[in-house]
């Protein structure tokens, strides 16, 4: 079977602990996640691990994410737990020197079964996880940026 690694990263304005609780909290994902990646918090638990989350990255697919584990602030190890992957995704988050959030999500899957290895080569899905990642990225971006604002205090008239 065709195995994916591949890391995909990017420096966004903002920090990196405000990155790793967006990504953390899948019960607040239908608020800043792409439209165009529908998903469904499937299990939400206050203590984060064994968390799931469905994922419609291509029509008629979905892919389960489920939490293994976490280290604040630093990294999130998903499980794809159900669909057309087995393997883990690692989201990493790190400062820059000049204080901007460094975020990387790194994937080791494999397809489950020749049906899925057929769909990797359809929908060329090393190519599309790095193009659907780099829009999650950009969209956590903008929810920092709505967070900050939220916090920042505004002029009265």
């Amino acid at each position: 079977m065709e195995r994916i690694q591949v890391t995909v990263d990017d420096v966004v304005p903002g920090d990196s602990d405000d990155a790793f609780d967006i990504l953390l909290r899948f019960n607040t994902y239908h608020e800043w996640w792409p439209s165009t990646i529908p998903i469904d918090c499937e299990e939400y638990k206050d203590v984060f691990v064994g968390n799931k989350l469905l994922i419609r990255p291509y029509p008629f697919i979905k892919v389960g994410w489920k939490i293994h584990s976490y280290d604040p602030g630093r990294e999130i190890i998903i499980h794809y737990y159900k669909g057309m992957h087995s393997g883990m995704g690692v989201w990493t988050f790190a400062e820059t020197d000049d204080n901007q959030a460094l975020i990387s999500f790194e994937i080791d899957i494999l397809p489950k079964n020749r049906i899925y290895k057929w769909a990797y080569k359809l929908f060329n899905v090393e190519k599309s996880h790095i193009r659907q990642v780099k829009m999650v990225i950009e969209a956590v971006a903008k929810q920092i940026k709505h967070l900050q604002s939220l916090d920042s205090p505004t002029d009265a008239a």
